[in-house]
């Protein structure tokens, strides 16, 4: 304990910047586990496209770029398309103006398709 009160006594900048860093290798390692245990769970792999879903989570549900399932959509950018908030599929499809459940079979289709090309394609 003397240790502890001779350090922060001495090194006061030096004692916060440790606290800090170890503040935030913690935050951030628990958000890494979090993630990592999240998406190993097959349960989340290939999902079927849902209203709440933004192109960002299907890209990593199905292991795609975000491009390519703005390709799919037929969108160039969804945080611009819809502005401010979160790009769901049901603010894209109010935003261009297409039924939701046109939005999500295009999906659907497109999906499969576009990783059935991916692997056809030879590894560079």
């Amino acid at each position: 304990m003397n240790r502890l009160r001779y350090l922060w006594g001495h090194h006061k900048i030096a004692s916060l910047g440790f606290i800090l860093a170890v503040a935030l290798s913690l935050f951030f390692g628990a958000r890494f586990v979090s993630r990592a245990i999240y998406w190993s769970d097959p349960a989340h792999l290939h999902q079927s496209p849902e209203e709440w879903m933004t192109p960002g989570y299907i890209a990593r549900s199905w292991h795609l770029e975000i491009e390519e399932v703005d390709a799919i959509l037929g969108i160039e950018d969804g945080r611009a398309l819809v502005g401010a908030g979160r790009p769901t599929l049901e603010r894209i499809a109010k935003a261009k103006g297409e039924p939701l459940q046109d939005l999500i079979r295009k999906l659907s289709l497109g999906l499969p398709k576009t990783i059935a090309d991916k692997e056809a394609q030879p590894q560079q």
